[in-house]
């Protein structure tokens, strides 16, 4: 009953299979009213904002309609000042999301459609309109005090990097981070604090349990000590943004403190699963978001590993008996929430235990301070001491997260395994910990049966990647991007700029990297190539302008000027960095299929399309998704 009533759950919450959607009444003369329903995002050239959609207003009538949907507005001090809870009205016309374009990238589709996202829209100055601020809306009112509090901080004396980490760490804000200093966190293991959740969380309860224990001494005050903290958690979570993790944190533990304080006999586990379940009731999506799963699966296995760890070793050193337990903290949720890391982000912090010694500590203090400015923020001169005090300990600990990042082996990258993977890898967890746990010779059957499946899979993929011969031209954004990988070896030409531009090569293509297990790169520059058209040849050896190599079974020719194809089952990739000829084109490639790269410009694929479908030509556009030839 459970289980179908979930399913039933699911769809009452899928909100595109009501008739009252707004895509249903929607056209590019409406006007849609629309809520923002997030604390705005703030991009390189736009402000991000996730909105519901609740009227659609024509010229005869009026609907109330549901749905959500991702606006991207221009950036300038109007779409700037907008908080969670605005309500504004525009004209547009919607997108859909695409799909991933290339093979491997993350399926930014999927993952906006588990939060009820299906389409978007980007809109210009002044084509919308502010139509209703109501700062008596929780959220409203929550994203205003989070304003505050971040210029509290910012007044301080708090700024470049320090900022940015702090107001991550403290609040969730994490605008101000740039994407070299999420690496070097993420790196060294500790990205965990920069978002606000039940590590956050529980600093402020062990806080003020610490504080009220020495005004309510007494057990059968637990009740009036339990309601205090809570209000205070609440109002962090408020000064926090009331963002999806600091809200799963919160009534995690909530319940927990509830449980306490009722002097119910019942085990932990149950009021973490209850706050899950409540949680879920609310929202059955949530389950696929990446943080709900690291939330709950950290805090079970720092509630079962830690103390069995713990145990394993004695410290009478007050010190070293402190290091132990965060160390047996760090491994605990480490060893919970490994198998699920690996599969969304490839990559695991090897010198983690270190970065946690001192992240965490310094994340008290940092917090605690944090708070306090708040406290002290009319006491001018205590004010800006701690504002003082803050700098200085996270200049400290940035340069400790980057020389880690920056050590030898810090990180392994370019981990890929599949879900069945990870549920395997649990499954050996598990029967690893019954085997400890009840020493009986079946776990360890169990062990070793699953060890064995993985290990069979392994083998099987990495035969399997010795064999494989591919050609894939990447959509990437207006950049050319070539990858060939053949029996084990890879070659990637592509724009300098594009080659530098991590955050891009992360997002387009280096998953695709992962999936092919690519240690070593032979990289070639599109420039340095003159590339016209690029050919592949069953001859026996690789060619880039008269530069041989015996290693590879294919060969790419570059063609300039035009030359005949000697085999028309040959592929012509056409770039659009030098004006062609396409006359000539036709002339000497009619038989051979082309490929358009993502640096073609509106026109030149507009006019591509045109001429190829005149004269039946085969033609494949690379800014509709990636070309893949399996050779």
């Amino acid at each position: 009953m459970f289980f179908i009533g979930g399913m039933v759950l699911v769809q009452f919450h899928t909100k595109s299979n009501y008739a009252n959607y707004f895509k249903n009444y929607s056209n590019s003369e409406s006007v849609h009213r629309v809520q923002i329903i997030n604390p705005i995002r703030i991009k390189a050239k736009s402000v991000q904002c996730e909105v519901d959609v609740v009227k659609i207003i024509r010229s005869d009538s009026s609907f109330a309609v549901n749905g959500r949907a991702l606006l991207y507005l221009e950036k300038n001090f109007e779409s700037l000042a907008l908080l969670q809870g605005d309500v504004i009205e525009f004209k547009t016309k919607w997108n859909n999301i695409k799909p991933p374009q290339n093979p491997g990238q993350f399926n930014y589709q999927r993952y906006l459609k588990f939060n009820h996202i299906y389409c978007q829209s980007f809109l210009k100055s002044h084509s919308w309109n502010l139509v209703d601020r109501n700062i008596y809306n929780l959220f409203t009112f929550s994203n205003i005090c989070r304003n505050y509090f971040l210029n509290v901080i910012r007044e301080s004396g708090v700024e470049g990097d320090q900022f940015a980490v702090v107001s991550a760490l403290s609040l969730g804000y994490k605008d101000e981070l740039s994407s070299q200093l999420k690496h070097s966190y993420s790196s060294a293991g500790a990205m965990h604090v920069l978002a606000v959740s039940g590590l956050h969380v529980g600093i402020v309860y062990g806080l003020l349990n610490f504080i009220l224990g020495f005004f309510f001494p007494f057990k059968r005050l637990i009740v009036l000590k339990s309601i205090i903290i809570l209000l205070c958690l609440w109002l962090y979570a408020l000064l926090a943004g009331l963002s999806p993790s600091i809200l799963r944190a919160t009534i995690m533990v909530s319940f927990i403190i509830v449980g306490i304080s009722i002097k119910r006999e019942s085990s932990i586990y149950n009021n973490i699963a209850a706050s899950a379940f409540l949680l879920l009731f609310l929202n059955p999506y949530i389950i696929m978001q990446v943080g709900f799963q690291l939330s709950y699966l950290a805090v079970l296995g720092i509630l079962y590993y830690q103390p069995k760890i713990y145990n394993a070793l004695k410290f009478r050193n007050y010190f070293a008996n402190k290091i132990w337990v965060i160390t047996s903290v760090s491994l605990a949720a480490q060893l919970a929430t490994f198998p699920v890391s690996l599969l969304y982000f490839h990559q695991f912090p090897v010198y983690f235990i270190f970065s946690n010694l001192i992240v965490i500590p310094a994340a008290f203090v940092v917090l605690v301070s944090v708070l306090s400015l708040l406290v002290f923020q009319f006491i001018n001169p205590l004010y800006l001491l701690i504002g003082s005090l803050i700098n200085q300990i996270l200049d400290y600990v940035n340069l400790v997260v980057k020389f880690i990042d920056k050590s030898p082996f810090s990180l392994i990258e370019g981990v890929s395994i599949s879900t069945l993977e990870t549920y395997l890898i649990f499954f050996l967890i598990i029967s690893a910990t019954f085997a400890f746990k009840f020493r009986k010779l079946i776990f360890i059957n169990c062990f070793l049966f699953f060890l064995l499946i993985i290990g069979f899979i392994d083998l099987n993929e990495s035969v399997g990647l010795k064999l494989k011969r591919e050609l894939v031209v990447y959509n990437s954004s207006k950049s050319i991007a070539i990858n060939l990988y053949f029996n084990g070896n890879h070659i990637f030409i592509a724009d300098s700029a594009l080659f530098n531009n991590d955050a891009q090569m992360l997002f387009n293509i280096k998953h695709h990297w992962f999936d092919l297990d690519v240690k070593e790169t032979t990289y070639l520059r599109a420039k340095d190539l003159s590339t016209i058209g690029i050919v592949y040849d069953s001859v026996p050896k690789i060619e880039f302008n008269n530069e041989k190599s015996s290693d590879f079974d294919y060969f790419l020719r570059i063609l300039k000027p035009y030359d005949s194809l000697v085999n028309p089952h040959e592929i012509l990739l056409i770039s659009g960095r030098e004006k062609l000829n396409y006359k000539v084109l036709i002339r000497c490639f009619s038989k051979n299929k082309w490929i358009g790269c993502s640096d073609l410009t509106n026109n030149q694929q507009k006019k591509l399309i045109r001429i190829t479908k005149e004269n039946n030509i085969n033609y494949f556009d690379v800014n509709t998704n990636a070309f893949i030839f399996n050779l």
